[in-house]
């Protein structure tokens, strides 16, 4: 894709948590004016109650992780993580975020989904760190085959409202970019004006998760970005406005 197919195109970026937005930077380097709105604010649990819920860790085979937010709580142990222990990632932000710890990554999803994480684990016990809100799709997946597993939650994710500042940039964009599922929830908690102006803004979903719970509320979708990485995320805007 050219450096320039998506120069001028206005975009935004409803996304939960704070740090870096590879998105955002990825979609500029292509030309896009992006904003990005937060949508929902990552509460860690305490430090020792997520310890003491996982307790030692040395008796998991595999820990998996679905997100670049619970694969930074990982911290916790990577000063002393067991050998035998492996880790499984949904995709390629997730590997970034453990590998920065000094971890090795032993598996990255191939589909980019929970459920692919979880089939791409052949043994447990499993220990899944998780947020409050996580889908039960990797448990499900793991213990239909067998598999112990145990889910830990490690943070909350909390709704932001948008307030009356980012409906206005929201609706003056060309295209919207939900992250996670909390970004449809934040779209549909606007008033029913602000709801039905939106409806007509190309929207792109960012993996199944997020294209589900569009689909649960009525949320037409322009397009999905179908691998967890920012390029993927960058030709679905593409798509979405037919360039």
């Amino acid at each position: 894709m050219s450096a320039r197919e998506l120069q001028g195109a206005a975009v935004v970026v409803l996304r939960a948590g704070e740090g870096p937005d590879a998105v955002a930077d990825e979609l500029e380097r292509h030309g896009a004016v992006v904003a990005t709105l937060r949508v929902a604010h990552v509460v860690d649990r305490a430090d020792g109650d997520v310890l003491g819920a996982v307790g030692a860790l040395e008796r998991f085979g595999w820990v998996a992780v679905t997100s670049a937010n619970a694969a930074r709580r990982l911290a916790l142990f990577s000063a002393q993580w067991p050998a035998a222990t492996r880790v499984a990632v949904v995709g390629p932000a997730t590997a970034a975020a453990v590998e920065s710890l000094g971890l090795h990554v032993d598996a990255v999803a191939s589909g980019g989904t929970a459920a692919d994480l979880a089939r791409s684990i052949e043994a447990g016990p499993v220990l899944f760190l998780a947020a409050a809100n996580a889908r039960g799709d990797v448990a499900r997946e793991l213990t239909g085959r067998g598999i112990e597993v145990t889910t830990v939650v490690a943070y909350d994710v909390e709704a932001v409202p948008l307030d009356t500042d980012a409906v206005a940039l929201l609706l003056d964009r060309g295209v919207v970019v939900a992250m996670a599922p909390s970004a449809i929830d934040a779209l549909h908690s606007m008033d029913e004006q602000a709801r039905r102006a939106a409806r007509s803004i190309p929207l792109v979903a960012f993996g199944p998760s997020t294209q589900r719970r569009a689909e649960a509320l009525d949320w037409p979708i322009a397009a999905v970005a179908t691998r967890r990485d920012p390029q993927a995320v960058t030709d679905a805007v593409r798509a979405a406005l037919g360039r």
